[in-house]
């Protein structure tokens, strides 16, 4: 099974996953991805508005650069994050 790594970034920090996630494909590590945004611009008082999780496989090769503190396609056909948290 494929690794991937989930790097989160702003203009001053990075911020590593130490571990990463061992994943079926890339589109289940972009799906963590906007999940994992979705569940960070959830928490109260906190702003994500200039961060972005990077996602790179074991070659290093970029499979997503997403924004947290944005909406953005979830690629099911609608916006937002209630849509990709119900998804099986």
């Amino acid at each position: 099974m494929p690794h991937y790594n989930f790097r989160f970034v702003n203009h001053e920090t990075v911020r590593s996953d130490a571990s990463g996630l061992d994943l079926p494909d890339d589109e289940a590590a972009r799906r963590e991805a906007n999940l994992t945004a979705c569940d960070l611009r959830d928490i109260p008082d906190e702003d994500w508005s200039e961060w972005i999780i990077e996602v790179t496989d074991e070659k290093g090769r970029r499979v997503i650069a997403l924004p947290i503190g944005h909406h953005w396609y979830t690629g099911f056909g609608e916006l937002g994050c209630g849509l990709i948290k119900a998804q099986p």
